[in-house]
């Protein structure tokens, strides 16, 4: 597997570009997503457009994300690699497990 993703990533308010990030193993209790597709609503044009208070950049927007999971952290006891799963989290390539499979058992 590589060790990095794309995205599409604001850099400054407006400024969007696709880049190449490091992906990152997911901590205690969460899951790292193979993000299959993410939707875009109106709070990340609002992000996009630093309208909205405390957003740094650079920021990579969608948090409606749709994947695979490819690799889980220490303490994650549900789920399995390469199980569907959906997440509703800013940071789209790794997500707390009790987001994608309600409390960890």
């Amino acid at each position: 597997m590589k060790n990095t993703y794309r995205a599409v990533e604001v850099t400054t308010p407006g400024v969007l570009n696709l880049v190449e990030r490091r992906l990152t193993s997911p901590g205690p209790g969460q899951v790292r997503i193979r993000v299959e597709t993410c939707g875009v609503c109106h709070t990340d044009g609002a992000t996009v457009h630093n309208m909205l208070p405390g957003i740094t950049f650079p920021r990579v927007p969608g948090h409606e994300v749709v994947g695979r999971i490819d690799e889980v952290g220490p303490g994650v006891t549900r789920g399995r690699l390469d199980s569907a799963s959906v997440s509703a989290t800013s940071e789209v390539m790794t997500a707390p497990a009790k987001f994608v499979f309600g409390a960890i058992s």
